[in-house]
C-alpha cells in the first residue's frame, strides 16, 4: 500500500511539474533568435517581450527583413497553449507597428490582409503553421482606378503553409485568384499556387546557394493589354530543385504547359527542361560576389564588359577540372507537321590552361533540332516574309545544313576537339571565320 501511495505521490508531483517544464522547453524555444536567408533577403526574428503561466503564455516578437530594397520590422503578438509534448500558438500582427519604414503599398497590403498562423511549436524547436490570408487590393502609385495610369495588385483569399526546423524550411501559398495592372496591361493568374522546400546548404546554414525544391504554377495565365489577351498558358507549372556539396552543385529548371497562345498561334504540350550539372559551387559563390561588388562601382560599360569578361573566363578555368555540363531541351505539339524538338548538351573539357590557350578546343557542344514545315510557315507568315523563309530553306537545304524527312526538318550539330560538324558535315573554316569576324568587331 506503501508503494502505491509514494507512486500516486511521484505522479501528481509529475503531473504539477510537467507544464512547468513543457513552459520553459517552449519559451526556450522561443527565445532562440532565430536568422534566415533565401537569396538576397535576410530574416532575423527575436524575442521582445514574454509573459508565462502554467498552462499559457503570452509573447511579442520581432521579424526583421532586410534586403532587395527592403528594411523593416514586423510586430507579432502569440498566445501560447501549453500541450503535453508542446504548445499551440495563435499568432496575429500587433496592433500597434511602427510601419515608417514601409512603402506605403506594404502599408495597405498588410492592413487589408490581416495575415493570422495557427502553429505548432514541438519541445525541440520545430514550427509548424498554417497561415491565411484575407483579400487584397492595394495601389503602387496615385492612380484610382485600374484604367488609368498607375499599377494595382490584386490577391484574392490565401492559404498556405509554414514550418521550420534545424534540417528544413517549408513554405506554400495558393489563391484563387491574382491580378497585377499597369497602366493598360494586365497579367491575371487564376488558381496560383507556389511552394518551396529548403535544406541548408553544405555548410549547415540558410545561405546564400541553399538545397532546394521549388514548384508553382497557375490554371489559368493571361497577359492582356487593351482588354485583349497577348499571351495565355492553360495549366501551367514551373519546378525547380538544386542539390550540393561543398564542392559541387546541380541545379534543374523545368516549365511545361498544356497550352501557349499569342494573338495569332496557338502550340500545345509545352515542355522546357535546362540543367547545370556538376558546377564547380566556390566559383559560383565567387562569381556572385564579385558581381555584387562591381554593381555598386561607377564603371563605364567598355570597362564593366572587360571586368564581366575576365570574371567569365576566370570562372571557366576554375570549373574546367569538374566536367560542368549544361543540358536543355524543348519539346511543343505532337503533330510531326507542327511540332519543335530541340536536344542541347553543353560541356567543357580540358584543362584550365586549354580553355586560356585554345578555347574552342574546350568546347564540347551538341545540338539536335527538328521542326514541323507547318509551324515555320506559321511563324513565318507572322512575321510577313514568307519569301524570305523559302530562300533559307534552299540555302540550308544545298549546303547540307537542314535534312528534309516528309513534312519535318532537321538539322544536328557537333563541335569536339575545335572541329565543328553540321550534319556529319565538316564547317570548321567557317567557326573560324565567324570567330575571326568577331575579333575583328565586324558585328
Amino acid at each position: 500500500m506503501r508503494k502505491i501511495l509514494i507512486l500516486c505521490l511521484l505522479l501528481v508531483l509529475a503531473a504539477a511539474a510537467w507544464p512547468v517544464y513543457v513552459g520553459v522547453q517552449v519559451e526556450t524555444a522561443l527565445r532562440d533568435t532565430r536568422t534566415g536567408q533565401l537569396g538576397g533577403v535576410l530574416f532575423h526574428h527575436s524575442v521582445a517581450d514574454y509573459h508565462r503561466d502554467n498552462y499559457r503564455a503570452r509573447a511579442t516578437t520581432v521579424l526583421h527583413v532586410v534586403g532587395g530594397g527592403m528594411d523593416f520590422d514586423l510586430h507579432l503578438d502569440h498566445r501560447i497553449r501549453h500541450r503535453l509534448l508542446g504548445a499551440v500558438v495563435d499568432t496575429r500582427l500587433a496592433a500597434r507597428q511602427n510601419t515608417a519604414d514601409l512603402p506605403p503599398h506594404w502599408r495597405a497590403a498588410l492592413a487589408q490582409a490581416q495575415p493570422r498562423a495557427d502553429s505548432w511549436l514541438g519541445l525541440g524547436g520545430g514550427v509548424s503553421s498554417r497561415l491565411s490570408t484575407r483579400p487584397v487590393q492595394v495601389a503602387w502609385t496615385g492612380a484610382g482606378a485600374k484604367n488609368q495610369d498607375g499599377r494595382w495588385l490584386e490577391i484574392g483569399a490565401g492559404q498556405g503553409g509554414l514550418s521550420f526546423s534545424p534540417e528544413r524550411l517549408v513554405l506554400s501559398f495558393d489563391t484563387e485568384t491574382l491580378r497585377l495592372y499597369s497602366g493598360r496591361a494586365s497579367l491575371l493568374l487564376d488558381e496560383f499556387h507556389y511552394g518551396v522546400l529548403v535544406h541548408p546548404g553544405p555548410e549547415g546554414l540558410y545561405g546564400r546557394l541553399p538545397d532546394y525544391d521549388l514548384g508553382l504554377g497557375a490554371g489559368r495565365l493571361s497577359f492582356q493589354r487593351d482588354g485583349r489577351e497577348r499571351f495565355g498558358a492553360e495549366s501551367l507549372q514551373m519546378s525547380a530543385w538544386q542539390n550540393s556539396t561543398l564542392r559541387q552543385m546541380n541545379s534543374l529548371l523545368r516549365l511545361r504547359a498544356k497550352e501557349v497562345r499569342s494573338a495569332d498561334l496557338e502550340l500545345e504540350g509545352l515542355d522546357l527542361h535546362l540543367s547545370a550539372l556538376r558546377w564547380h559551387r566556390p566559383t559560383v559563390m565567387g562569381f556572385i560576389q564579385a558581381w555584387e561588388g562591381m554593381a555598386s562601382m561607377e564603371l563605364d560599360p567598355q570597362a564593366r564588359t572587360g571586368l564581366v569578361l575576365g570574371m567569365v573566363l576566370d570562372g571557366l578555368q576554375q570549373m574546367i577540372a569538374h566536367d560542368p555540363r549544361v543540358l536543355g531541351g524543348i519539346s511543343v505539339n505532337s503533330d510531326p507537321d507542327k511540332w519543335l524538338r530541340v536536344r542541347l548538351d553543353l560541356g567543357l573539357q580540358g584543362d584550365a590552361e586549354r580553355i586560356a590557350t585554345r578555347p574552342l578546343e574546350a568546347l564540347d557542344v551538341a545540338l539536335d533540332l527538328e521542326v514541323g514545315r507547318r509551324l515555320l510557315e506559321e511563324l513565318d507568315t507572322l512575321a510577313g516574309a514568307p519569301e524570305a523563309l523559302h530562300t533559307w530553306l534552299e540555302l540550308g537545304i544545298d549546303d547540307g545544313w537542314i535534312e528534309v524527312r516528309d513534312n519535318e526538318l532537321s538539322s544536328r550539330l557537333r563541335m569536339d576537339e575545335g572541329r565543328l560538324l553540321i550534319n556529319d558535315s565538316d564547317q570548321t573554316i567557317l567557326l573560324l571565320a565567324l570567330v575571326f569576324a568577331l575579333g575583328q568587331g565586324m558585328f
